[in-house]
């Protein structure tokens, strides 16, 4: 009942070059996500323990985290790596190598990874409770973070999935930090005094 206005978040699209001669790894999952419980790592990692996929856990614990980071280590099995926190290069060749990237949240606005990944032209698994389906729509693949089950299925299905550069671009384009920054300053003209 009152005036408002939606902002999108907003990824850096001059950071991301998509294109569909990037080779691939169909077997290769990548998680870029601080790791705490909301994120919900641990039951991805229980979803991909021991499958023929590599899943790879990029982001240090959160703060207050610690016990639950050690759950997902323990929890771990040998096709699952964790990196720790990565410089801006570094988890950018992990978006061009992965084919899938996976944000099983309990809740999320949109993952700022996910949009990065699909900019990547990493295919997406998000969970539905959230914004993501505003951003993604039917180009995203969702779990039930409460499902193991649920999980696997959207990766494998995933990773069975063709690039899809038109995501890559619309996110590229309509997502962006500048988009972002207009929108909010236009809001501002709107709201305030000359």
């Amino acid at each position: 009942d009152r005036p408002f206005a939606v902002v999108p978040n907003g990824i850096d699209s001059e950071a991301y070059v998509t294109g569909s001669a990037r080779e691939k790894d169909p077997k290769l999952v990548l998680c870029a996500a601080r790791i705490e419980g909301i994120k919900n790592q641990l039951n991805l990692i229980r979803a991909m323990n021991n499958t023929a996929y590599r899943l790879v856990l990029a982001g240090e614990p959160a703060p207050g985290q610690q016990a639950y980071y050690e759950a997902c280590r323990r929890t771990a099995a040998a096709n699952i790596c964790f990196t720790g926190y990565l410089p801006r290069e570094a988890l950018y060749a992990w978006y061009a190598k992965a084919k899938v990237h996976v944000l099983p949240s309990w809740f999320e606005l949109c993952g700022l990874s996910s949009l990065e990944a699909a900019a990547m032209d990493c295919s997406v698994v998000v969970s539905p409770n959230g914004y993501a389906k505003d951003y993604f729509g039917d180009e995203a693949l969702y779990c039930d973070p409460g499902s193991t089950a649920s999980i696997f299925q959207a990766v494998e299905k995933a990773a069975e999935m063709p690039l899809n550069p038109a995501l890559a671009n619309r996110v590229i384009q309509s997502y962006n930090w500048d988009n972002a920054a207009e929108k909010i300053a236009a809001v501002y003209k709107n709201i305030l005094p000359v």
